[in-house]
This record gives structure tokens, C-alpha cells and sequence, in this order.
């Protein structure tokens, strides 16, 4: 496979956009987190927005950066990409079956299973899934995945663009954890290990879907719920085993590509588009 060489101004434009605008956003519940403004504002619609913002800072690249006609639809053609292996779905919904194995671990090692009570109320687990498929899942990963992987792949090898995209991930949740909603009880080092070994497992994912939006937004659904089904005091113990699991892909397929596939569907679509 020849690696092309890509447009990088995109891609900063694009990671800017993604992590300012965000932030903008998320300032609005720190400041109602410290008293600065009013509790009751309702900010929420914002968070909803805020989830967004990696999809939309994608559409505005492509539109007014890269100027790419009918690049946005491209772009969305990635959540018709059902027709894939089964394999792949049950990938993506590995992040809730490592929960489960790290509560059977963790009861192991410490004689209490650390399952949320969410998991014991059906009407709470819907609204999880419902709110969590509308928001983050759905509203990330075009940006994400869809776009600025496809633009690191053409410039490094498919770990190496992981672990730069994983950073940036992490980076621009960052801003949670001084709002008030919750993020602050999590261990951050728990979670940026978690952050960045899902990254190169959902590369893993998404290479060998074809580039199926379908896969890693269902990925990112279920890593969303796993998280909300195990109590915090066993994070450290699913974020060992996530990344033990990480290790393992990358050494059975291989760092360059992350995929046993001859070719990348990066070659074909959206890393085209940063070409030079």
C-alpha cells in the first residue's frame, strides 16, 4: 500500500474547531458548577450541542476548508455501511463484555461485584441508551472516525494515528470533569487509559468494516454504557484489561495497519479528499 502524504491544515483546523467549541460549551455548566451564573439556566440543550461538535466541525472542514462538493453527504454514507461481517458487531459491543469480566474480577480480588443499580432499573437503561446513541455516540464520530482518522492514516501508520487522535479524545473531555455532571468521581487516569486503548480498538474496528460508521458509533454506544453499568471503584481493573486487550490486537494485526485487509478503505475515500 503507497501512503500518501496529507494536507495537515485540515486536520488542525478540524481538532481546533472540535476542542474550542466544545469547551465554549462546557464552560457554560463550569461556571454554573462554580456559582458564576444561575442554576436555573437550563444549559442542557448545550450538552446535547456539545456532543455534537466533532460532527459538526467536520461538515464546516469540509465545506468551507477543503471546499469538497458533496463531500458532507461522502462523509454520512458511513452509517449506511451495515453489510459487514458479524464479527464486527460483536466487536462493538465488547466495551459492556469487558465490564462484565471486570466485575467478575474485581469480586475476585475484592469479594464485592461493582455493578451499578442503573443495570437493575429498566427504564434508566433505556433512557441510558436512548441519550447516550443521541449524544456522544452519534454525535462524535463522524468527526472522529469519519474524518479525522481517515487524515492521520494518510500521514502514519494506523497505531500511531490512535495514539494522536486518543490524546486529542482525551483532551477534549477534559472540560467534564470541572462541570458538575458527575466526571469528577471517575479516576482521570483510569479513564485516559480506557480513552486511549478504545481509540486503536475502535482503528482496529473501523479498518476492518470498511470504514463503517455504523460499527464505531455502536462501539462508542456500548463503551458509553459500560461505563454507566460498573461502579467507579473497579475502573482501574477495566482499564488494565481494556488495555491488555489493546496490546494483544495490535500485536495479532499489526501496528502499520491495524487490519489483515491489502488495502485501507482510506485509500479510496475521505483521506483522498487531503491529499497532495
Amino acid at each position: 500500500m503507497e501512503t500518501k502524504r496529507s494536507n495537515i491544515k485540515p486536520l488542525v483546523i478540524f481538532f481546533l474547531l472540535s476542542c474550542l467549541l466544545a469547551w465554549g460549551l462546557m464552560g457554560l455548566f463550569i461556571a454554573q458548577n462554580h456559582g458564576w451564573v444561575s442554576p436555573d439556566i437550563p444549559f442542557e440543550p448545550f450538552l446535547i450541542l456539545g456532543s455534537w461538535v466533532p460532527n459538526i466541525a467536520a461538515f464546516l472542514v469540509i465545506a468551507f476548508v477543503l471546499k469538497r462538493k458533496g463531500g458532507i453527504r461522502q462523509l454520512l454514507k458511513g452509517w449506511l455501511k451495515f453489510k459487514v461481517p458479524a464479527f464486527w458487531y460483536l466487536v462493538a459491543i465488547t466495551p459492556v463484555i469487558f465490564a462484565v469480566l471486570s466485575m467478575f474480577i474485581y469480586k475476585l480480588l475484592y469479594g464485592v461485584t461493582p455493578v451499578s443499580e442503573i443495570v437493575f432499573d429498566p427504564m434508566s437503561m433505556l433512557a441510558l441508551l436512548i441519550i447516550s446513541t443521541i449524544t456522544g455516540a452519534t454525535g462524535e464520530e463522524l468527526g472522529w472516525r469519519g474524518f479525522a482518522l481517515p487524515g492521520l492514516q494518510m500521514r502514519m501508520s494506523a497505531f500511531n494515528a490512535s495514539l494522536v487522535l486518543g490524546v486529542i479524545w482525551t483532551l477534549w473531555h477534559v472540560p467534564l470533569w470541572f462541570a458538575g455532571l458527575g466526571y469528577e468521581k471517575i479516576p482521570f487516569t483510569a479513564y485516559a487509559i480506557l480513552v486511549m486503548s478504545y481509540t486503536v480498538l475502535i482503528t482496529w474496528a473501523c479498518n476492518n468494516s470498511g470504514g463503517s460508521m455504523v460499527i464505531v458509533t455502536l462501539f462508542h454506544l456500548m463503551m458509553n454504557v459500560a461505563m454507566n453499568i460498573l461502579e467507579i471503584q473497579a475502573f482501574f481493573v477495566y482499564a488494565l484489561l481494556v488495555l491488555a486487550i489493546t496490546v494483544l490486537v495490535v500485536l495479532l494485526y499489526g501496528p502499520s495497519k491495524l487490519s489483515k485487509a491489502p488495502e485501507l478503505p482510506i485509500d479510496k475515500e475521505t483521506g483522498e479528499w487531503l491529499a497532495q
